[in-house]
């Protein structure tokens, strides 16, 4: 385990929210988001992504950050310091799960950067966004570079560290993610005739809810939004300082992504449905159909540098958050340097991407396994863990009331163990009946 004096730590409280929502706030919020909205009936989804993060995962996301701070180590010391060499174990086949997801994640983000590049030449893609898009994404080559130099990037940007990496880029990433947002949903927002894709964003379609599926997907969302379950809050929490109110700041991060969810949303669905766009379009969502949605606008490639900038940002903040889980579990539990420990996860995620570009269809389905079953396996078990065997009186006595504002009561307890815990079980025995089928 780590030497807890010789650890890095946050430089200021506005850093690790920033840092924390960089890691929450990524092309999850900006594309995953949207594209679960629009093939979940618009509202429906929106509402039931919300009744989930508020109610169900806050509890189980403090108990995670509590864990980090209180062990001063990333997921696999956090879990030996409580279960011994078994919580090892799981703690290191938990920290693979971003480093799986960073299979596929710049793989959407080197299209980004293509699409940026084509757009700024100049080049008319806009006539058939379709076949461009085709064409973009079967020049393997290419997206395969591309991917290896944002994965490089990344982990230049992981060299610094916490104080000097990753806090230091997402001050300057999450700013100008926010303002580009802001500035695109205002512009989308005051279209002639915009109303009508509104109501299909804000209206739920309760009849939507019988779906067990649109449960499971939002739950998947809600964890991956907020980065519970694989490691994220654990190692983010180790850094903390033994005074922060993390239950405060976290509330103050979910609250957030929210808002940046719904932005994204706004910046996308309302237009696909007034210009008559195929909502449906799954992980092609953006690059099919925003570029028509642009075009009806005016100065649209300007627009749409902009988003995609957008889209850019919000995905490098998420991948840098993604290398540190498996690079802390290295340098803590594994005892290498963090320069030995970022140019492996760097080579691993250059691997691991060649099945996610060139094997058709392969990249949705891993997201599933990924973005929804294994989120929500691990965050299950460490909800287990913590509420029924730590004890969820234990995690908020011990863990977050000695630093709160908010002295949280005995209700916490109960929501822990007797909702949380069960939605969650109900919710992975749902997305692995799903998974199969």
């Amino acid at each position: 385990m780590s030497d807890k004096k010789s650890r890095g730590a946050w430089g200021s409280r506005i850093g690790y929210i920033l840092s924390t929502l960089g890691m929450a706030i990524g092309v999850g919020a900006m594309w995953r988001f949207p594209m679960l909205t629009a093939k979940y009936g618009g509202g429906a989804f929106v509402l039931a992504f919300f009744l989930i993060s508020i109610i169900i995962v806050i509890p189980a996301a403090w108990g995670e950050v509590g864990l980090g701070r209180h062990t001063k180590s990333g997921v696999a010391g956090a879990l030996e310091s409580l279960a011994g060499k078994k919580g090892k174990v799981i703690g290191t086949f938990i920290a693979l799960i971003p480093l799986l997801l960073m299979f596929y994640y710049p793989v959407i983000m080197a299209n980004v950067v293509q699409y940026i590049y084509y757009t700024v030449a100049g080049s008319p893609f806009l006539a058939d966004p379709e076949g461009f898009y085709n064409v973009v994404a079967n020049n393997k080559i290419v997206v395969f570079l591309v991917v290896a130099g944002l994965d490089i990037l990344t982990g230049v940007i992981c060299l610094g560290g916490i104080k000097g990496g990753i806090e230091k880029a997402c001050k300057i990433l999450l700013p100008a993610l926010f303002v580009i947002l802001v500035v695109l949903v205002v512009r989308i927002c005051t279209l002639p005739g915009i109303m009508e894709g509104i109501e299909f964003y804000v209206r739920p379609d309760f009849s939507q809810w019988a779906n067990p599926k649109l449960w499971v997907e939002a739950a998947g969302m809600a964890l991956f939004a907020i980065g519970c379950g694989p490691g994220y809050l654990i190692t983010f929490g180790s850094y903390c300082s033994d005074k922060a109110d993390i239950g405060t700041d976290l509330v103050t991060v979910n609250i957030t992504q929210m808002l940046i969810c719904v932005l994204s949303g706004f910046a996308m669905i309302p237009a696909v449905i007034l210009f008559g766009m195929n909502p449906d379009a799954g992980s092609g969502l953006i690059f099919m159909v925003l570029p028509k949605v642009f075009e009806q606008l005016a100065g649209g490639p300007v627009w749409l540098v902009f988003f995609l900038i957008a889209l850019l940002f919000a995905g490098l903040s998420t991948t840098i958050s993604a290398w540190e889980v498996p690079v802390t579990v290295l340098i803590d539990s594994f005892g290498m340097k963090r320069r030995t420990a970022v140019i492996i996860v760097t080579l691993v995620a250059i691997i691991g991407a060649v099945p996610c570009i060139w094997i058709s269809e392969f990249l949705e389905h891993f997201d599933y396994l990924v973005g929804t079953f294994l989120y929500t396996a691990a965050a299950t078990g460490l909800a287990v863990y913590l509420a029924w065997f730590y004890k969820a009186k234990r995690v908020r006595e011990e863990w977050i009331n000695p630093t709160s504002v908010v002295k949280y009561g005995a209700w916490e307890d109960v929501l822990y163990k007797f909702l949380t815990v069960p939605v969650f079980i109900y919710f992975l025995a749902t997305g692995f009946i799903g998974f199969f089928s």
